[in-house]
């Protein structure tokens, strides 16, 4: 297991959005950083954009999926959204799966979010 790690910035290229870089495992160990994350959601402005960036994410389980659910809903209580850049082909199967793709919108890369938000 690796330690869930969290990096979360100003993304300049989508207007009143910020990103979180993960790294690592994101389960039922990583309650500091989601504690983190969940300051950010809950501190979001109306009409904001949280884009998780998830190419060096390794792994997520059940514990991950609820607590992305549930941030999902904060947002879009506030008009805003989560976009996921980088995912990988494991964590889009679990999506798929759990019939969770609908309701977050996926993007390759960063470079294709932009392209898609142009």
């Amino acid at each position: 297991m690796q330690k869930l790690t969290l990096n979360i910035t100003e993304y300049p290229d989508l207007t009143n959005s910020k990103i979180a870089y993960f790294e690592g495992d994101f389960d039922g160990y990583s309650e500091e950083t989601v504690a983190i994350l969940q300051a950010e959601v809950d501190q979001a402005a109306p009409s904001s954009t949280l884009i998780f960036e998830f190419s060096k994410l390794s792994y997520l389980n059940s514990f991950a999926i609820g607590q992305m659910v549930s941030w999902h809903n904060t947002m879009k209580g506030k008009q805003g959204k989560i976009l996921i850049v980088g995912i990988n082909k494991n964590i889009q199967d679990i999506f798929s799966v759990l019939g969770i793709e609908c309701v977050f919108k996926t993007y390759p890369s960063l470079e294709e979010l932009k392209a898609g938000q142009s």
